[in-house]
C-alpha cells in the first residue's frame, strides 16, 4: 500500500494577458488541467536549473545545424509535442510573404492589422469577431499570438512605416478644410 504524497495548494496572481495565454495553452497542448500545464512548466524549470548548475548552457539551435553539434542533450516536453505539428488553428504563415507573423487564415490579414485596427476603433475581441466577420476563437488566438511574438509584428510595422517613408509617403494625419 502506498500513501499518497501530501498536496499543497499554490496561488498565482498573473496579468490577464498572463492568465489568457495560460487559458489557451491549456486548450492547445496535451494536458488536462492549468495545473497540469503548470506543474511541466516548472518541470521544465528544474532541468534548466539542474544543466546550470552542472556547468551546462542552455542554447537554441536551428534543426538545420543541429547535426553540426558534437553532443547536445535535448528537452523533451510532451506537451509541446502537438504545437511542433499545428502550432496555430485558425492562424498561418505564409513563406511566400515579405512578412513572418503569421495571418489569419482565410484572410488577407496579418495578426498585426487585426490587433492595430481593434485598438484604433477600441474594440473588444467580440466586437472585432463580430465587425469584421471572423470567428471569435480565431481572434483570441490573434490576440495570444500577438502577445508571444509583439516584438516581431512591432518590429514589421516599424520596418513598414519606414518603407512608406523612404517612398515620400507621408504618415501625418490629413487636415481637410472646409
Amino acid at each position: 500500500m502506498t500513501i499518497a504524497a501530501k498536496k499543497v495548494r499554490v496561488q498565482v496572481d498573473l496579468s490577464e494577458t498572463e492568465a489568457k495565454l495560460i487559458n489557451h495553452l491549456t486548450e492547445r497542448l496535451s494536458v488536462r488541467s492549468r495545473a497540469d500545464l503548470l506543474q511541466q512548466a516548472y518541470g521544465t524549470f528544474l532541468w534548466v536549473l539542474t544543466e546550470r548548475l552542472s556547468g551546462n548552457r542552455i542554447v537554441s539551435v536551428d534543426s538545420a545545424n543541429v547535426d553540426k553539434l558534437e553532443r547536445y542533450k535535448e528537452l523533451s516536453i510532451p506537451a509541446v509535442e502537438p504545437l511542433l505539428f499545428d502550432h496555430y488553428e485558425h492562424l498561418v504563415v505564409r513563406p511566400e510573404s515579405n512578412y513572418r507573423q503569421a495571418y489569419l487564415r482565410g484572410r488577407n490579414m496579418r495578426v498585426g492589422q487585426l490587433i492595430y485596427t481593434m485598438r484604433a476603433n477600441s474594440l473588444n475581441a467580440e466586437e472585432a469577431a463580430a465587425d469584421m466577420d471572423l470567428p471569435l476563437a480565431q481572434v483570441r488566438e490573434a490576440q495570444v499570438y500577438y502577445q508571444i511574438n509583439r516584438a516581431l509584428i512591432e518590429q514589421e510595422a516599424d520596418e513598414e512605416k519606414q518603407h512608406l517613408i523612404d517612398a515620400g509617403i507621408s504618415l501625418e494625419p490629413l487636415h481637410l478644410s472646409r
